[in-house]
């Protein structure tokens, strides 16, 4: 796969995972009037834009990459301890244990947006080493 390809299919991930974080929002803020998750989903929600877009600008650039990768990772960690007793008291969470509809839905996507950043930064790295290499034997068009 091309990485064009490739970038096109992370960063409609990316879309993805912000749709469900704003689906979240709504029913935090409105449902649940939980003024601790709600926002914090916004944020998150928000947040996958403009790394998106970053990412389409720069293609031969690892940072939009490396930043998805740091935050979303990030973020799954986050989700992980919260739903264990400790990380539950810790952050006055009741949801020990718990694992809602969309928070599987958003960490399935995000894994995929995981393995895609990392596959692409790959790719980045391997087109910059092939440009600088010098193969002998090989004619340059």
């Amino acid at each position: 796969m091309n990485k064009k390809s490739l970038v096109g299919i992370v960063v409609g991930l990316m879309i993805a995972t912000s749709a469900v974080y704003f689906v979240e929002t709504s029913e935090e803020l409105f449902e649940e009037q939980d003024m601790i998750k709600g926002p914090f989903f916004l944020v998150v929600a928000i947040a996958y834009i403009p790394v998106a877009v970053w990412m389409l600008k720069s293609p031969n650039s690892s940072a939009p990459h490396l930043v998805t990768i740091a935050g979303t990772i990030g973020i799954i960690a986050l989700y992980a301890v919260t739903r264990t007793d400790a990380g539950a008291i810790a952050f006055g969470l009741e949801h020990a244990g718990k694992i809602g509809h969309l928070g599987m839905v958003s960490k399935i996507v995000q894994v995929g947006v995981v393995i895609g950043s990392v596959w692409a930064l790959i790719q980045t790295k391997k087109e910059a080493w092939l440009e600088h290499e010098d193969v002998p034997n090989v004619r340059k068009q």
